[in-house]
């Protein structure tokens, strides 16, 4: 009799423990996924999946830095020539179907310091129908405004000239202030 006591006490003691291992797997599965789901909107946060267009004035918010400013895209030209450059003065060997896009920016300082407009100012442009990447403006056209410095509550207006391509941008461009980072801020550029 003793013996079947104690295997029965043996057995009840192991379903038990086994019970109580497969409600910490349980318990501990659903932290894991609530933890994964709150890590996810964490790296979204701040980012907007609304694309504003030409006209349109938004704040953009410096990832990296204590920098912010609002921007308006005022205006995009397509043009061969850019302040008495043609294209292929500018990109060597460039095909018939590229073109300077001349993006005409309005940048106010909302920041509580002065910035120089382009250690902070810097949108990449890519086709609307690729992910990634992007390519930088052409420096030399914009040096002289970017240089400046813009005080609290300043605004300047200026022009940033990218290369577009009519064929590998068929469906336009995207204007990416803080490409890639949780607060990027995207602009659509038809070019039709």
């Amino acid at each position: 009799m003793k013996k079947l006591s104690l295997f029965f006490v043996f057995t009840l003691f192991a379903l038990t423990a086994c019970g109580n291992e497969e409600d910490t797997e349980a318990t501990d599965t659903s932290e894991v996924s609530e933890e994964t789901e709150d890590e996810s909107s964490n790296s979204e946060e701040g980012k907007s999946d609304e694309i504003y267009e030409i006209g349109d004035t938004t704040q953009v918010e410096s990832y990296e830095f204590d920098a912010n400013y609002e921007v308006t895209v005022n205006s995009l030209d397509l043009v061969k020539e850019y302040d008495g450059q043609p294209v292929g003065d500018v990109i060597i060997n460039a095909p018939e179907s590229v073109f300077l896009g001349v993006v005409n920016l309005t940048v106010q300082n909302i920041s509580e310091e002065p910035i120089v407009i382009g250690e902070y100012v810097f949108p990449d442009i890519i086709e609307s129908d690729r992910e990634g990447g992007g390519d930088q403006f052409i420096f030399d056209f914009s040096e002289e405004d970017l240089n400046q410095e813009l005080a609290v509550d300043e605004e300047a207006i200026f022009d940033l000239v990218y290369s577009m391509d009519s064929e590998l941008g068929s469906g336009g461009y995207y204007l990416k202030f803080e490409n890639g980072m949780p607060t990027e801020t995207t602009y659509n550029l038809p070019i039709k």
